[in-house]
């Protein structure tokens, strides 16, 4: 019984200190990220963000940035949004949308801002209506998986449990440094180093050294300003209505975007109502609204029952949820309602800057 118990402990500790090493060395790495992406000033744009590991990049940036009054949060529809365009004084909005955004991206940029004492005084989100569909699965949030079930679990227990959470937290920690989960990451990320090749993350570094321009240097290329909202090339905004039709037509015959096929997803629901419960303990006013469709997806959309009763239950759930949680929830789906004409899409489901602003202006109305 001994030996086995002494070759149990030394796994043990061979899993121990191969994870700590690895913690160890990714915590220096993200140190750097930190100081690069604090290098990331007001009135300057990144260029190339699109090779940019987009959640790595913004959890750095939520870190670096003043504390701002206003967050957004969502997807790509929601990427556009500025400091203009929110009627907001410069450094009092940041732009926190990302790429097939989720709740469980937004529980995590949420939880940096919160842990770093940078609380904002409104969360606007806009929620795709695909988000609660588990047939049209996300999986970019899975990196931060780690982090989202312990913010669930926290937060579901937070009526008796809100003042063990630095207690439960360091608890993760120590359970993650003898985790085989952890270990094979571990064990991949220190290879990786072995071989020479760079950590992940290692070109948000180097991006930012590199490719940081006066805002007003862009000159037609894409790029990211200061306060995380995205600017499209040139030659993508200078699309006609008739190119940007073409597009419109196989997003909306290809997918109904995302809603073809609804399967409702009741966990990711239950984790956005824990996100604004949380929120609105910490005092943050909460307004949600669900992003126009290009005039011929929408019309597409309409046409077919499944498509709608996938949106009609995605909306009963914000409205409830938003009665249980103190929110608000905007539902501009049908272009029409904000309104947005058919020339004012970039494509099937992205608006331009005159629609949005318009439909900002209507959430402002609606509580920020």
């Amino acid at each position: 019984m001994r030996p086995f118990l002494v070759v149990v402990a030394a796994l043990l500790g061979l899993a121990v200190a191969v994870n700590g090493l690895a913690t160890w060395e990714r915590a220096r790495h993200e140190a750097r990220i930190a100081r690069a992406a604090a290098a990331f000033r007001p009135g300057q744009a990144l260029l190339g963000y699109r090779d940019t590991d987009e959640r790595r990049f913004q959890k750095a940036r939520l870190a670096a940035i003043p504390p701002p009054r206003v967050v957004a949060f969502g997807s790509s529809r929601v990427m556009t949004l500025s400091t203009a365009m929110v009627g907001a004084a410069p450094g009092e909005f940041y732009n926190a949308g990302l790429s097939g955004g989720t709740v469980e991206d937004f529980i995590v940029l949420w939880t940096t801002l919160r842990d770093a004492g940078k609380v904002p005084q409104v969360a606007v989100f806009a929620i795709d209506n695909w988000e609660f569909n588990a047939a049209h699965p996300r999986v970019r949030w899975l990196t931060w998986a780690g982090d989202v079930t312990r913010f669930v679990e926290a937060t579901e227990g937070a009526a008796w449990w809100s003042r063990a959470d630095a207690v439960l937290y360091r608890w993760y920690q120590l359970k993650d440094l003898a985790s085989y989960s952890v270990l094979t990451t571990s064990f991949t990320d220190l290879a990786r180093r072995l071989r020479g090749r760079e950590a992940r993350g290692a070109e948000i570094v180097r991006t930012l050294g590199e490719r940081l321009v006066d805002e007003r240097s862009i000159d037609g290329r894409r790029a990211l300003r200061a306060d995380g909202s995205l600017v499209y090339e040139a030659e993508y905004r200078a699309r006609g209505p008739a190119e940007v039709r073409v597009d419109a037509l196989d997003f909306a015959l290809k997918d109904h975007g995302g809603l073809r096929e609804f399967a409702w997803d009741a966990e990711r629901a239950r984790r956005l109502a824990l996100l604004w419960r949380d929120m609105r303990a910490h005092g943050v006013r909460v307004v949600a609204y669900l992003p126009p469709y290009h005039p011929l997806v929408w019309g597409t959309l309409q046409k077919d029952p499944r498509a709608m009763a996938g949106l009609a239950r995605t909306r009963a759930v914000l409205d409830d949820l938003a009665a249980r949680h103190g929110a608000r929830v905007l539902d501009f789906s049908d272009p029409a309602s904000v309104p947005c004409a058919e020339a004012e899409f970039l494509d099937g489901n992205h608006a331009r800057a005159p629609c949005l602003t318009r439909l900002l202006a209507r959430v402002r109305a609606a509580g920020y």
